[in-house]
């Protein structure tokens, strides 16, 4: 402000005795790359008042003086960003559209009715606003309904034989002095590697050919399956002359059975607790099984349904399901096979110091020592089973075979045999691979490493549920090894993936006794030195007698 000048800098005129009041703008200089006051501007602007830009923000008025005033508190803070002297509400022209589209929603069909109507009752003073207990309607009477229909629902949805929640005991008491060396997830073993083809060094025992007539079998020509004293090999591998053969020769350096390596393919798989006992000694690795080991017996609704059955005595207790399926296989590859038996190139090399008695209830079987390059210096030798062959144009092809057996469809949950398999076999063996997707997946590991050709899958039941020692079988299906692997979502390289895992995390150990076992609650692996021959005392003959 400067006295006797007009805003254009001229002298003032004078109005009477006094003097008109004129001022002078600063020269105030814009930016056009910038918002706010340039720096070479006068310093008095600098202490003006300056609201922070931001693209995002709403805009709002320059300056109101009014508002606090004129409008209510809620307007005053609609804006919340900086002074409320910027805050802006345009509500006039705005009001006058709208872009909401209020066409009415069509109803759903079968839609459940949210509002109850209330009957009219009396209220007296001293229970107004609230309903009789006699009467339905209400609230209250709503809200025990909504009760009933929830308690229905989860009833319905948990099953009586479903998920063992319980505590799982471990299959073998673990020392204090046994040091854990290493724990493994289960989820960190799920990786691929890629495998060449095994190569087949040694073929012993003998076999049969498949039965064609059982491919007609179906649930109304059902056959009975066949009583009898079977005796089964299961010597574990640092036993078996042959490997014994093939490791002072130093064909590979890691040897095993297809029992105990598909149960360690498949280990993500497992919910029950298991063990396998490892040998590292001179640069080789033996997996070898205790001699009270039950890995040799099928687990029966392992992965879902399984039976909660607290009475051993019980033929619904997992114990006796899991030897009821074991012996069904047994007698079911025995059956399916008829003719001469087919020598292999040598003989069974578990026949030496056998009763003779016994000779003519072992059940026809060959195995086959096969080897594999698993990379890094790894080669492993992998006795497998073969259950059988077929002949097609003039070639011999191998096959495995196993069975499916329905305990209680009423008590297990799953689908019946008898009304299904016909009609919907696929739904049939879906509820399986769900029920038993582990005991499935080790059956898919071992057709893969014994070279067969296919899968004989068989389905077997109880003539009367109340009985566990008289079966039917019902139907039969043959599946290519990869065609079965694909329905059961596995890859062969994962399988070698996760095998190959355990056997780094042994190779990493110094030389001594080891003992795998797998959880009972958590799921992980763990790797514990143990004393060498700790479990010498246990007796077993490495074979599985039939009751």
């Amino acid at each position: 402000q400067a006295e006797g000048l007009t805003p254009n800098g001229a002298p003032s005129q004078k109005e009477g005795n006094g003097v008109i009041p004129a001022f002078k703008l600063f020269g105030i200089t814009s930016d056009p790359t910038a918002w706010g006051p340039r720096d070479e501007d006068p310093p008095e602007l600098k202490k003006l008042q300056f609201m922070p830009f931001n693209k995002a923000d709403k805009l709002g008025r320059i300056s109101d003086w009014n508002m606090a005033q004129q409008y209510p508190r809620r307007y005053q803070q609609q804006f919340s960003g900086g002074n409320n002297v910027f805050n802006y509400k345009h509500e006039d022209d705005e009001s006058s559209f709208a872009l909401v589209d209020n066409t009415p929603k069509p109803k759903a069909k079968n839609k459940r009715r949210k509002y109850f109507p209330q009957p009219r009752r009396r209220f007296n003073n001293r229970n107004r606003g609230r309903p009789q207990p006699s009467q339905r309607g209400g609230r209250v009477g709503q809200a025990r309904r909504q009760s009933k229909r929830r308690q229905r629902y989860h009833f319905r949805r948990r099953p009586q034989y479903g998920r063992d929640e319980g505590k799982r005991e471990p299959s073998v008491h673990v020392e204090e002095d046994w040091k854990l060396v290493k724990t493994l997830e289960l989820s960190s073993l799920r990786s691929g590697l890629a495998v060449d083809e095994g190569k087949t060094l040694v073929t012993c025992g003998d076999l049969r050919e498949w039965d064609v007539s059982y491919e007609r079998v179906n649930p109304r020509a059902a056959i009975d399956l066949k009583a009898g004293d079977l005796h089964v090999f299961t010597t574990t591998t640092s036993q078996d002359p042959v490997i014994q053969e093939l490791a002072d020769k130093k064909e590979g350096n890691i040897f095993v059975t297809d029992t105990i390596a598909a149960v360690l393919m498949c280990a993500p798989y497992s919910s029950h607790s298991w063990d396998v006992i490892v040998t590292k000694k001179d640069g080789k690795i033996f997996f070898d099984k205790r001699e009270k080991s039950k890995i040799d017996y099928l687990t029966v609704n392992e992965n879902w349904n399984e039976s909660k059955e607290s009475d051993k005595e019980s033929i619904n207790h997992p114990e006796k399901l899991a030897m009821e399926a074991t012996f069904i296989n047994h007698k079911f590859m025995n059956q399916v096979t008829k003719g001469p038996l087919v020598k292999m190139e040598r003989n069974n090399p578990f026949l030496d110091g056998v009763e003779p008695s016994v000779n003519g209830k072992l059940l026809p079987i060959a195995f086959h020592y096969r080897k594999w390059d698993l990379g890094a210096g790894r080669q492993i030798i992998i006795r497998c089973e073969i259950n059988g062959f077929e002949t097609r144009k003039k070639k011999r092809h191998y096959f495995v075979a196993r069975a499916i057996n329905e305990w209680n469809a009423k008590l297990s949950g799953n689908i019946d045999y008898r009304l299904k398999l016909e009609s919907q076999s696929g739904a049939v063996l879906a509820a399986e691979m769900k029920n038993n997707h582990n005991k499935l997946a080790k059956w898919t590991a071992k057709t893969f490493m014994s070279g067969a050709d296919q899968l004989k899958l068989g389905y077997v039941t109880r003539v009367n549920p109340r009985v566990n020692t008289q079966h039917q079988i019902l139907l039969t299906q043959r599946y290519k090894a990869q065609d079965f692997a694909n329905l059961m979502g596995i890859k062969p390289l994962v399988l070698w993936g996760t095998l190959s895992k355990i056997i780094k995390a042994i190779n990493e150990q110094e030389d001594g006794s080891y003992l795998i076992i797998r959880d009972p609650i958590e799921p992980e692996l763990r790797i514990h030195s143990i004393p060498e021959n700790v479990f010498e005392n246990e007796d077993d003959d490495g074979v599985i007698p039939e009751e």
